[in-house]
């Protein structure tokens, strides 16, 4: 009888597996530990480095503490105290609950746990290396945990070439506590490494009082409230302005239920609210906490449980997308000018080019003459509460206009300026019935990328109400009938194509957001252009219809509008008293 090539692994070797997936380095040890006192309902935690971890772990805490029987537990895999059933498994509350972190981490060092349940005066040491545990032993001890992992990966050598420096392990070590300090402010973090403070996060009152202690005051008193609700979720949090962009994607911290999570496609959508804000570069600082049913998110997707999946991740995108944005287009993230000691800066973006994101040219209309450009224009008159941006200076380079008040000058971009306009008229136009269409004397057939036709055609309803009017052909050919009338002077193909280029931003849906984008690329090409004289009459009505506008500070894809000279600067550099 031929023996079996198929056995059981001893425990021992099932932990060290277990380890390969949990403990990847010093970090994934501080992690666990710290989250376990988190669950414990700790006040105050303290974490203790020695060579950025690899040396020494030692994390204390002042949480509910273990009996000696529920100590020798916590050492056997999946034993746990977060969830009983599989019931549990659809609404995790806590940060841990599969019962596979200490032992893992045990299984590759040298470790002490000593804890001591609140209301008790004695407590429990338990010592052990590679897994096997001593015999516990009692001791006095403060309520609370402590557990002590030493020589990590002292019996897997071969983990150990694949660690970095000890200031990398330690930037990663430091970055993770940062994102738990900020989804619990209520609890005190202590970082020392090799005896010296490396992180203080004392308890806070608020999200801005815990950014100001970990990322700076100056930085947390910029940054702008963010906050939305919906469906049975809420998004809040801070976001900083463009202006107080870094380099670095590490700013961006994303919390679920007071866990910190990583999202690639939430970081993606973050970043498409920011960036006709930011150059290529440049990422914001910001900490974005969801809280929403636990039955709507898993997060048993990982043993690190660093991911989460969503129920529903495309109207969480939207949430965060029009959130951002909303609070990005505030009037406070326009900046005052500093006066006139150098060349005046404008907002950010306000050096792109004028003629939107795909540099068309000017309308069909000629745009020398007042009589073509008056139909761009709702009003003969602008309306005289509309006084925002004050009186009509002039036109400078034929792209920006010049106005005043008492206090301020200000410069507005005569396209983008026309683009939020006509985005706000078109919007409310459609709230009682569909944009006006132009049919085509002839119909176009435009031939698709599959992925492009099937987008179409899901589309289809939404873009009709612009005037959009497509119908399938048979395969990847789309039929196109009809065209927004502002547009009707366009050539229908690559106006189809660029279009579908423009709104299909990755990873948000729904009519509401897709209905703003194609609006915002209806408006985009219909406005007018730059450069291009403007004649004094159109130019009062343009900065009229702005003034009375809902966002009159920056255009549907985010650009900024105005830029603003302090007139009060300009008298003092000048020395003009009167």
């Amino acid at each position: 009888m031929n023996k079996s090539r198929i056995r059981r692994l001893p425990d021992q070797l099932v932990n060290k597996i277990a380890a390969g997936e949990v403990v990847e380095r010093p970090a994934s040890v501080v992690k666990e530990l710290v989250e376990n006192s988190i669950d414990a309902g700790s006040a105050r935690i303290v974490v203790e480095l020695r060579d950025a971890g690899r040396q020494l772990v030692r994390v204390s805490d002042d949480g509910t503490g273990m009996t000696a029987e529920e100590l020798g537990w916590a050492l056997l895999r999946h034993a746990t105290s977060k969830i009983a059933d599989e019931a549990d498994l659809e609404a995790i509350r806590t940060l841990g609950f599969r019962g596979e972190a200490l032992p893992a981490i045990c299984a590759v060092s040298r470790f002490s746990l000593l804890s001591c349940p609140r209301g008790a005066e004695t407590g429990t040491l338990l010592r052990g290396e590679g897994g096997v545990a001593g015999d516990p032993v009692s001791v006095a001890a403060a309520p609370g945990t402590t557990v002590e992992i030493a020589d990590l990966f002292f019996n897997t050598p071969a983990r150990l070439k694949f660690l970095k420096g000890a200031r990398a392990e330690l930037a990663v070590i430091l970055r993770l506590l940062q994102a738990l300090a900020l989804a619990h402010p209520e609890i005190h973090f202590r970082v020392t490494h090799d005896g010296k403070s490396a992180l203080s996060a004392p308890r806070a009152a608020t999200l801005r009082e815990r950014v100001g202690a970990l990322q700076g005051f100056d930085l947390a008193g910029r940054m702008l409230e963010v906050e939305r609700a919906g469906h049975g979720t809420l998004l809040s949090g801070l976001v900083a302005p463009p202006q107080a962009a870094g380099g670095s994607r590490e700013a961006i911290t994303f919390i679920v239920n007071r866990r910190p999570i990583r999202d690639a496609l939430l970081t993606q959508t973050l970043l498409d609210a920011y960036r006709p804000m930011l150059a290529r570069e440049q990422f914001p600082a910001a900490v974005i906490s969801l809280t929403l049913p636990p039955q709507e998110i898993d997060v048993n997707v990982h043993p690190t449980k660093a991911w989460v999946r969503f129920r529903a991740p495309r109207l969480i995108q939207d949430m965060l997308f029009l959130a951002v944005q909303e609070a990005l287009r505030s009037a406070q993230v326009v900046q005052p000018q500093p006066g006139l000691g150098g060349p005046a800066v404008s907002a950010p973006g306000a050096g792109m080019e004028g003629s939107g994101r795909d540099g068309a040219g000017p309308v069909a209309t000629d745009p020398g003459t007042t009589t073509a450009q008056a139909a761009l224009f709702m009003e003969e008159t602008p309306t005289p509460a509309r006084d925002r941006f004050g009186t009509v200076v002039g036109q400078l380079q034929e792209t920006f206009i010049v106005s005043a008040t008492d206090e301020e000058v200000f410069f507005v971009d005569q396209h983008v300026a026309h683009e939020r306009v006509l985005f706000e008229r078109l919007r409310a136009e459609l709230a009682g019935d569909a944009l006006p269409a132009q049919e085509l004397l002839f119909p176009q057939l435009l031939e698709l990328p599959p992925a492009d036709a099937a987008q179409i055609a899901e589309w289809a309803p939404t873009l009709g109400r612009l005037g959009f009017v497509l119908e399938g052909f048979g395969g990847a050919t789309v039929l196109l009938r009809s065209v927004p009338v502002l547009l009707g002077g366009r050539e229908p193909g690559p106006l189809i194509q660029r279009m579908l280029e423009e709104v299909a931003a990755p990873g948000r849906e729904g009519e509401g957001p897709l209905l703003d984008r194609a609006l915002a690329f209806v408006a985009c090409r219909a406005a007018i252009k730059a450069p291009a004289p403007l004649e004094r009459e159109e130019m009062r009505r343009l900065i009229g219809d702005l003034g009375a506008a809902r966002e009159p500070y920056f255009c549907p894809h985010g650009r900024p509008i105005v830029s603003r000279l302090s007139l009060r600067e300009i008298r003092r550099e000048l020395r003009r008293t009167w």
